[in-house]
This record gives C-alpha cells, sequence and structure tokens, in this order.
C-alpha cells in the first residue's frame, strides 16, 4: 500500500486462488482525494504547457552547470504579472522574490526571471481549520509555496520549450 503526495491510497495486491493459475496478478487500485484538486493539477498541467508553447520565441531557457535552471521572458507590454502567474502556476509572493517587487497589475515591459522550480503549482484544499492556519502561518513566515502542489516537472518544462 503506498500513499501518493496527493494523498490517493494505491493499493496492489496479488491474487491466488485454487481455480486460477498459481501467481496470477490483479492489480486493484483505489483512488481517494479532493477530485477538484485533480482537476486543478491537471488544468495547471495544461495551461503551463499551452502557455510556454505559444510563448516560445519570447522565451529564453537557462540551463546553469551549477545552480537552478531559470527562463527569461521577453516583455510583450500587454500581460500582467498576475496573468503570468495564473497562466505559469507561480504562488503568489515569488515573482517578487526573484524580481523585486511587483504587483500583479503590472504590465510585463521588462524581461523577467522565473526559476522552473517555481512554476507549475496549484493550490491544495485543506482537510481541517487545523492544517488552514497551519497554512497561513507559513505563508506569513515567508513559505510562499506553503498549500500548493507541483503538477509538472522541470524535464516537462525544458521538453516544451524545445
Amino acid at each position: 500500500m503506498e500513499i501518493s503526495p496527493l494523498q490517493n491510497v494505491e493499493f496492489s495486491a496479488p491474487l491466488n486462488s485454487t481455480s486460477e493459475v498459481s501467481g496470477a496478478n490483479t492489480d486493484i487500485t483505489f483512488q481517494y482525494g479532493d477530485v477538484n484538486e485533480v482537476i486543478d493539477r491537471q488544468n495547471t498541467q495544461k495551461d503551463v504547457e499551452q502557455f510556454l508553447k505559444s510563448k516560445k520565441g519570447n522565451i529564453e531557457l537557462k540551463e546553469q552547470w551549477i545552480g537552478d535552471d531559470y527562463i527569461l521572458i521577453k516583455g510583450d507590454g500587454e500581460t500582467k504579472y498576475g496573468q503570468l502567474r495564473s497562466y505559469l502556476g507561480i504562488p503568489a509572493g515569488v515573482l517578487s522574490e526573484t524580481n523585486g517587487s511587483l504587483k500583479d497589475t503590472q504590465i510585463l515591459k521588462d524581461v523577467t526571471k522565473i526559476y522552473l522550480n517555481d512554476i507549475g503549482w496549484y493550490r491544495v484544499y485543506p482537510q481541517s481549520e487545523i492544517e488552514a492556519a497551519d497554512i497561513k502561518a507559513q505563508r506569513r513566515y515567508g513559505n510562499h509555496f506553503a498549500g500548493y502542489q507541483r503538477a509538472i516537472t522541470n524535464g516537462d518544462i525544458k521538453e516544451w520549450l524545445r
């Protein structure tokens, strides 16, 4: 039995009986978890992929020998930082840590640096008031990723940009 990062439980069991051939396996998978989180995860994957593929000409991938890989997005004079965060699944406050103080209402004019690890996050739903209070406290103390799960990998991003 395994519990995945999405709080899903998966169970696989080999079944043996006298009427079956010895050693026959049947996989039984049970998925438990919030349906909204599964939908949010899939939507985040789709939105990030579509945005990166459509804006390839304005995005430069920087793969580092030492350190974290990142992308540089050239401003188009129309997109706001809030929209960019939404398209790329970036939690609030993350872009400001990398690029100085930014507001969601500001228009993307200059080159913006975004680490690959900051892309592809979706909000999870707290299961209790205690968990919600813990998430709020973590955010208050600077953990912008508290209450979020990642839907994609850095490898996915690199593949979509090539």
